[in-house]
Protein backbone atom coordinates (compact mmCIF):
# COMPACT_ATOMS: atom_id res chain seq x y z
CA UNK A 1 0.00 0.00 0.00
CA UNK A 2 1.22 3.19 -0.83
CA UNK A 3 0.32 6.64 0.18
CA UNK A 4 -2.29 8.42 -2.18
CA UNK A 5 -2.27 11.92 -3.77
CA UNK A 6 -4.41 14.43 -1.59
CA UNK A 7 -6.94 14.04 -4.61
CA UNK A 8 -6.86 10.49 -4.99
CA UNK A 9 -10.08 8.42 -5.09
CA UNK A 10 -9.24 6.30 -2.56
CA UNK A 11 -9.53 8.84 0.08
CA UNK A 12 -11.89 8.80 2.55
CA UNK A 13 -15.28 10.35 1.97
CA UNK A 14 -18.40 11.26 3.96
CA UNK A 15 -20.03 8.80 2.63
CA UNK A 16 -18.22 6.22 3.16
CA UNK A 17 -17.28 7.58 7.06
CA UNK A 18 -21.18 7.17 7.34
CA UNK A 19 -22.27 3.67 6.20
CA UNK A 20 -20.91 1.97 9.05
CA UNK A 21 -23.05 4.20 11.24
CA UNK A 22 -26.09 4.29 9.06
CA UNK A 23 -26.42 0.92 8.51
CA UNK A 24 -25.40 -0.27 11.82
CA UNK A 25 -27.21 -3.54 11.75
CA UNK A 26 -26.58 -4.86 8.40
CA UNK A 27 -23.99 -7.41 9.26
CA UNK A 28 -22.63 -6.99 5.55
CA UNK A 29 -22.44 -3.10 5.88
CA UNK A 30 -20.24 -3.69 8.80
CA UNK A 31 -17.78 -6.03 7.37
CA UNK A 32 -17.69 -4.16 4.10
CA UNK A 33 -16.89 -0.82 6.16
CA UNK A 34 -14.39 -2.73 8.18
CA UNK A 35 -12.66 -3.96 5.73
CA UNK A 36 -12.83 -1.21 3.45
CA UNK A 37 -11.17 0.63 6.37
CA UNK A 38 -8.56 -1.69 7.05
CA UNK A 39 -7.68 -1.72 3.08
CA UNK A 40 -7.63 2.00 3.62
CA UNK A 41 -5.56 2.77 6.53
CA UNK A 42 -3.17 0.30 5.43
CA UNK A 43 0.67 1.30 5.60
CA UNK A 44 -0.47 4.87 5.42
CA UNK A 45 -0.26 7.17 8.22
CA UNK A 46 -2.33 10.16 6.13
CA UNK A 47 -5.27 7.66 5.82
CA UNK A 48 -5.13 5.97 9.21
CA UNK A 49 -5.04 9.69 11.17
CA UNK A 50 -8.46 11.08 8.36
CA UNK A 51 -9.92 7.71 9.27
CA UNK A 52 -9.56 8.24 13.10
CA UNK A 53 -11.20 11.62 13.05
CA UNK A 54 -13.90 10.59 11.02
CA UNK A 55 -14.91 8.38 13.99
CA UNK A 56 -13.14 5.33 12.32
CA UNK A 57 -12.55 3.49 15.79
CA UNK A 58 -16.08 4.08 17.27
CA UNK A 59 -17.53 2.84 14.29
CA UNK A 60 -15.51 -0.15 14.35
CA UNK A 61 -16.38 -1.02 18.17
CA UNK A 62 -20.07 -0.68 17.21
CA UNK A 63 -19.50 -2.86 14.72
CA UNK A 64 -17.87 -5.57 16.35
CA UNK A 65 -20.70 -5.13 19.43
CA UNK A 66 -23.51 -4.99 17.26
CA UNK A 67 -21.97 -7.97 14.88
CA UNK A 68 -20.49 -9.97 17.75
CA UNK A 69 -21.57 -13.43 16.20
CA UNK A 70 -20.42 -12.64 13.09
CA UNK A 71 -17.49 -14.16 11.89
CA UNK A 72 -16.21 -12.18 8.92
CA UNK A 73 -17.39 -9.08 10.88
CA UNK A 74 -14.80 -10.26 13.73
CA UNK A 75 -12.40 -10.50 11.18
CA UNK A 76 -12.65 -7.79 9.23
CA UNK A 77 -12.81 -5.28 12.37
CA UNK A 78 -10.08 -6.83 13.92
CA UNK A 79 -7.94 -6.36 10.69
CA UNK A 80 -8.79 -3.05 10.71
CA UNK A 81 -7.85 -2.28 14.21
CA UNK A 82 -4.91 -3.65 13.39
CA UNK A 83 -3.97 -1.27 10.52
CA UNK A 84 -5.24 1.91 12.62
CA UNK A 85 -3.17 0.99 15.39
CA UNK A 86 0.16 -0.04 13.53
CA UNK A 87 3.40 2.38 14.67
CA UNK A 88 0.98 4.82 16.22
CA UNK A 89 0.67 5.45 20.04
CA UNK A 90 -1.72 8.06 19.26
CA UNK A 91 -4.33 5.90 17.33
CA UNK A 92 -3.57 3.04 19.94
CA UNK A 93 -4.81 5.16 22.85
CA UNK A 94 -7.46 6.60 20.63
CA UNK A 95 -8.42 2.58 20.12
CA UNK A 96 -7.68 1.30 23.65
CA UNK A 97 -10.14 4.25 25.13
CA UNK A 98 -13.01 3.19 22.51
CA UNK A 99 -13.13 -0.70 23.98
CA UNK A 100 -11.04 -1.99 21.04
CA UNK A 101 -9.46 -4.81 23.24
CA UNK A 102 -12.33 -5.69 24.60
CA UNK A 103 -14.11 -6.53 21.65
CA UNK A 104 -11.14 -8.26 20.33
CA UNK A 105 -11.09 -10.45 23.09
CA UNK A 106 -15.06 -11.07 22.58
CA UNK A 107 -14.09 -11.88 19.19
CA UNK A 108 -11.34 -14.48 19.77
CA UNK A 109 -13.89 -16.24 22.23
CA UNK A 110 -16.70 -16.11 20.09
CA UNK A 111 -15.20 -17.40 17.36
CA UNK A 112 -12.69 -19.85 18.81
CA UNK A 113 -12.86 -22.44 16.60
CA UNK A 114 -12.31 -19.59 13.38
CA UNK A 115 -8.32 -19.96 12.18
CA UNK A 116 -8.91 -16.24 9.98
CA UNK A 117 -10.31 -14.36 13.49
CA UNK A 118 -7.66 -16.37 15.05
CA UNK A 119 -5.42 -14.70 13.43
CA UNK A 120 -6.65 -10.93 12.89
CA UNK A 121 -7.44 -11.25 16.61
CA UNK A 122 -3.92 -11.55 17.70
CA UNK A 123 -2.92 -9.47 14.74
CA UNK A 124 -4.54 -6.45 16.61
CA UNK A 125 -4.23 -7.80 20.09
CA UNK A 126 -0.30 -7.32 19.09
CA UNK A 127 -0.77 -4.05 17.19
CA UNK A 128 -2.37 -2.83 19.73
CA UNK A 129 -0.25 -4.04 23.27
CA UNK A 130 3.25 -2.85 20.67
CA UNK A 131 2.53 0.25 19.39
CA UNK A 132 1.20 1.78 22.98
CA UNK A 133 3.44 3.75 25.21
CA UNK A 134 3.32 4.15 28.68
CA UNK A 135 0.78 7.35 30.21
CA UNK A 136 2.77 8.90 33.01
CA UNK A 137 -0.74 10.45 34.61
CA UNK A 138 -2.29 7.10 34.33
CA UNK A 139 0.76 4.83 34.84
CA UNK A 140 -0.62 1.87 32.90
CA UNK A 141 0.33 0.66 29.77
CA UNK A 142 -1.84 -0.98 26.45
CA UNK A 143 -0.68 -4.33 27.68
CA UNK A 144 -2.02 -3.96 30.94
CA UNK A 145 -5.03 -2.96 29.79
CA UNK A 146 -5.21 -5.98 27.37
CA UNK A 147 -4.34 -8.18 29.70
CA UNK A 148 -7.11 -6.88 31.96
CA UNK A 149 -9.61 -7.74 28.84
CA UNK A 150 -8.70 -11.07 29.09
CA UNK A 151 -6.26 -11.36 25.89
CA UNK A 152 -3.62 -13.78 27.26
CA UNK A 153 -6.25 -16.65 27.80
CA UNK A 154 -8.32 -16.07 24.87
CA UNK A 155 -4.75 -16.06 22.61
CA UNK A 156 -3.83 -19.23 24.42
CA UNK A 157 -7.04 -20.58 23.96
CA UNK A 158 -6.85 -20.09 19.75
CA UNK A 159 -3.35 -21.20 20.06
CA UNK A 160 -4.21 -24.38 21.41
CA UNK A 161 -7.84 -24.59 18.97
CA UNK A 162 -5.47 -23.96 15.71
CA UNK A 163 -2.13 -26.19 17.07
CA UNK A 164 -1.21 -27.15 13.47
CA UNK A 165 -2.44 -24.00 11.90
CA UNK A 166 1.75 -22.49 11.52
CA UNK A 167 -0.28 -18.85 10.93
CA UNK A 168 -2.08 -18.79 13.80
CA UNK A 169 0.60 -19.83 15.81
CA UNK A 170 3.33 -17.44 14.51
CA UNK A 171 0.82 -14.29 15.38
CA UNK A 172 -0.47 -15.77 18.61
CA UNK A 173 3.06 -16.54 19.42
CA UNK A 174 3.89 -13.04 18.30
CA UNK A 175 0.85 -11.76 20.68
CA UNK A 176 1.91 -13.15 23.72
CA UNK A 177 5.99 -12.10 23.21
CA UNK A 178 4.22 -8.72 23.28
CA UNK A 179 2.03 -8.77 26.43
CA UNK A 180 5.22 -10.46 27.86
CA UNK A 181 7.79 -8.14 27.72
CA UNK A 182 8.05 -5.31 30.33
CA UNK A 183 6.17 -6.51 33.01
CA UNK A 184 7.16 -9.36 35.81
CA UNK A 185 3.63 -9.10 36.89
CA UNK A 186 2.46 -9.95 33.23
CA UNK A 187 5.02 -12.65 32.84
CA UNK A 188 3.68 -14.27 36.21
CA UNK A 189 0.20 -13.95 34.83
CA UNK A 190 0.83 -15.67 31.56
CA UNK A 191 2.84 -18.30 33.25
CA UNK A 192 0.01 -18.93 35.51
CA UNK A 193 -1.97 -19.33 32.62
CA UNK A 194 -0.24 -22.15 31.22
CA UNK A 195 1.39 -20.24 28.44
CA UNK A 196 4.66 -21.65 28.84
CA UNK A 197 3.59 -25.37 28.34
CA UNK A 198 1.55 -24.29 25.57
CA UNK A 199 4.68 -21.96 24.07
CA UNK A 200 7.04 -25.56 24.67
CA UNK A 201 4.84 -27.52 22.58
CA UNK A 202 4.03 -25.23 19.83
CA UNK A 203 8.32 -24.55 19.64
CA UNK A 204 8.83 -28.33 19.20
CA UNK A 205 6.53 -29.30 17.03
CA UNK A 206 6.86 -26.29 14.17
CA UNK A 207 8.98 -24.78 11.86
CA UNK A 208 10.52 -21.92 10.64
CA UNK A 209 8.67 -18.94 11.55
CA UNK A 210 5.93 -20.27 13.62
CA UNK A 211 8.62 -21.88 15.43
CA UNK A 212 10.63 -18.99 15.92
CA UNK A 213 8.25 -16.77 16.94
CA UNK A 214 7.05 -19.49 19.96
CA UNK A 215 10.89 -19.99 21.20
CA UNK A 216 10.79 -15.66 20.75
CA UNK A 217 8.04 -15.64 23.17
CA UNK A 218 9.21 -18.19 25.35
CA UNK A 219 12.58 -16.84 25.86
CA UNK A 220 10.73 -13.47 26.34
CA UNK A 221 8.71 -15.44 29.26
CA UNK A 222 11.40 -17.02 30.49
CA UNK A 223 13.62 -13.73 31.16
CA UNK A 224 16.36 -15.08 28.28
CA UNK A 225 16.96 -11.68 27.06
CA UNK A 226 19.69 -12.96 24.62
CA UNK A 227 18.07 -15.94 23.39
CA UNK A 228 14.95 -13.76 22.54
CA UNK A 229 17.31 -11.08 21.18
CA UNK A 230 18.77 -14.03 18.59
CA UNK A 231 15.27 -15.05 17.45
CA UNK A 232 14.82 -11.40 16.62
CA UNK A 233 17.58 -11.06 14.95
CA UNK A 234 17.28 -14.64 13.16
CA UNK A 235 13.20 -13.24 12.15
CA UNK A 236 14.47 -10.39 10.79
CA UNK A 237 17.45 -12.01 8.65
CA UNK A 238 15.43 -14.65 7.23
Amino acid sequence: CHEPASQSPYSPRPRQRRSLEAHAGNAYVAECGCEAIAHLACWSDGRSEQLMRAGAAARIVAALEAHAGNAYVAECGCEAIAHLACWSDGRSEQLMRAGAAARIVAALEAHVLDADVASAGCVAIQALVSCGGTREQQFITHPDVAMRAGAAPRILAALQAHACDAHVVELGCTAIGALAQGSNDRRSALKALGAEEVLDVLAQSHRDYARESAASALALLREEWDVAQQMMKMSVNV
